[in-house]
């Protein structure tokens, strides 16, 4: 008697694994699309306030041609929802052109009327720098990377680079001014930080933020080498009671060349 044959089994079709499909190539295809958007110029708008100078896009248009600039911004805004809803964002600027010599944390320093201060540091300042102590990956990370974009503005401010590029770094309260926003609304947080811990104390007239550089092991240094000293430099100050001037914003900008603090004019809504 023969065997009854087995039955054979058949791969469904449907729109199922055409999807997934799509999604796997659209997956692999952004990056490299979302990059090379980058460079297709494109239109400020409102909610871009003033773009950042370290910004990789281009700014301005492409074509006379408004439905072939606009399809073109339309697909710019596509890739950017896209990064920040899957955390594919990318910011070359965290990796080029170098690593910097210093990993460097804000401080928050209050001013007060009657000439006291009170200063308010970073969760993630290390107690003691010549051993710091790991920091566990997704707790608290929101709150790194939003220090992080501040911070790196000044990753590589130490007094010989500074004295070596005076023209770039003099340049330093312009960068200031593009990201105002994450200037002043953390140097706020520190302040409520501190008044909240605080209750009766009164409020500071001004709020100044300290960058403290701590000396990273460069690859040519012994493991047993003094560690350079580490240091401190402002980087901005934040008027709580609103601007000193019409036309200026509450923030200023340290310029580390002249060594002074520099009033920032408010820009105007394009």
């Amino acid at each position: 008697m023969k065997d009854a044959p087995l039955p054979t089994s058949h791969a469904k079709s449907g729109p199922l694994p055409w999807l997934v499909g799509l999604f796997a190539l659209w997956q692999v295809a952004f990056p490299v699309l979302a990059n090379l958007w980058e460079f297709v110029p494109r239109r400020v708008t409102p909610a871009d306030h003033y773009p950042e100078l370290s910004n990789t896009q281009r700014w301005g248009t492409f074509t006379g041609i408004e439905p072939a600039q606009r399809a073109s911004e339309i697909a710019g805004d596509v890739f950017a929802f896209w990064g920040e809803v899957t955390g594919l964002k990318q910011g070359w600027n965290m990796f080029t052109p170098d690593f910097p010599p210093h990993t460097v944390v804000p401080v928050a320093e209050l001013h007060f009327a009657n000439g006291t201060t009170a200063r308010v540091a970073s969760r993630f300042a290390p107690a003691d720098p010549d051993r710091p102590q790991v920091r566990w990956p997704l707790v608290h990370d929101r709150e790194f990377n939003y220090e992080a974009n501040i911070t790196m503005l000044g990753w590589h401010a130490d007094e010989d680079t500074v004295r070596a590029k005076p023209d770039v770094w003099a340049k330093f309260p312009d960068r200031v001014r593009d990201n105002n926003e994450l200037f002043a609304h953390w140097l706020a947080w520190k302040m409520r930080t501190h008044l909240t811990a605080n209750p009766g104390a009164p409020e500071p007239v001004e709020v100044v933020m300290i960058f403290r550089y701590i000396p990273t092991r460069l690859p040519h240094e012994a493991a047993d080498a003094p560690r350079r000293p580490a240091f401190e430099r402002p980087a901005a100050k934040w008027y709580p009671g609103g601007p000193r001037a019409p036309g200026l914003l509450a923030l200023e900008g340290f310029d580390p060349v002249a060594k002074r603090f520099v009033p920032l004019k408010a820009v105007t809504q394009p």
